[in-house]
């Protein structure tokens, strides 16, 4: 299904993308946004990664290169919509996929962007997977994963020295959901901030959302999401493993309290 709007251009729906078309035009909000630092130049940007999704649900990756990062980075912003226009696509593969849509898109030197604020796109930025799911392995671990789950415990806060001699906090919580169990090792700043919602004492029963994390299982069978966690994407060489920066966003809730943190992952 294709529609269209004033200037007469076409836009399709995200889950008709494919590789039929050189380019493609779409309407979709940026669920998650992030800067990826250049590994050999880490406050150099490598790149500009979003998920976007449209009305009907559809969610694509999105990337924008090194050389057109002036050309689009004061346009964009994570939760607004937009109209793109002349975006190319490519195959969606490796280990750390964003959505499960067969295709990403590529922001081109001919790409028009356009904040519009006459289409909404309602519906959850969550695709929750039952933890379950993950912990018994039917969960294909190359696609990022969504969870929910109680929080039941948390580790001791440490620190780890990469082969560079950099430092990095370390800490690691356990969620539960229907019985099943599964840990996400948080890294960075917010380490600190996880401990300061601790020490306030009033996080019995709180819930947790992991987004777009990474699991990998162990051989004593528990499944681990790595997490490290910053406002910017500054730890390159962690980001070298991934590619990319995978966003990650936990939601703390307790009653009426909620505190968001958008986060980066890596495995």
């Amino acid at each position: 299904m294709a529609f269209m709007i004033g200037n007469g251009e076409h836009f399709s729906e995200i889950e008709k993308i494919d590789s039929e078309r050189t380019s493609w035009n779409l309407k979709a909000k940026i669920l998650r946004l992030w800067e990826v630092s250049d590994f050999s130049r880490p406050n150099s940007p490598f790149s500009l990664e979003m998920v976007l999704m449209d009305s009907e649900g559809g969610r694509i990756h999105a990337t924008v290169k090194k050389t057109l990062i002036y050309k689009f980075k004061d346009d964009l912003s994570e939760g607004k919509v937009y109209s793109f226009e002349n975006l190319g696509v490519s195959t969606n593969g490796g280990a750390y996929r964003t959505t499960q849509h067969r295709y990403k898109l590529n922001f081109q030197f001919g790409s028009v962007v356009q904040r519009i604020t006459n289409h909404d796109v309602k519906g959850s930025p969550f695709h929750l997977v039952p933890i379950s799911d993950v912990v018994s392995g039917s969960y294909d671990t190359d696609y990022l994963v969504d969870v929910i789950g109680v929080l039941t415990g948390v580790g001791t806060k440490r620190e780890v020295t990469s082969q560079h001699g950099s430092t990095t906090k370390l800490n690691v919580i356990a969620l539960e959901a229907q019985g099943h169990k599964i840990q996400c090792t948080l890294f960075g700043p917010y380490v600190d901030e996880l401990n300061a919602f601790i020490a306030s004492g009033d996080y019995n029963n709180a819930v947790v959302i992991v987004q777009l994390a990474k699991a990998k299982t162990f051989q004593g069978g528990y499944v681990s999401c790595k997490t490290t966690i910053g406002e910017e994407s500054n730890n390159h060489e962690l980001l070298n493993v991934l590619g990319f920066g995978q966003l990650l966003n936990i939601i703390l809730m307790l009653k009426n309290r909620c505190s968001y943190h958008h986060c980066f992952l890596f495995l």
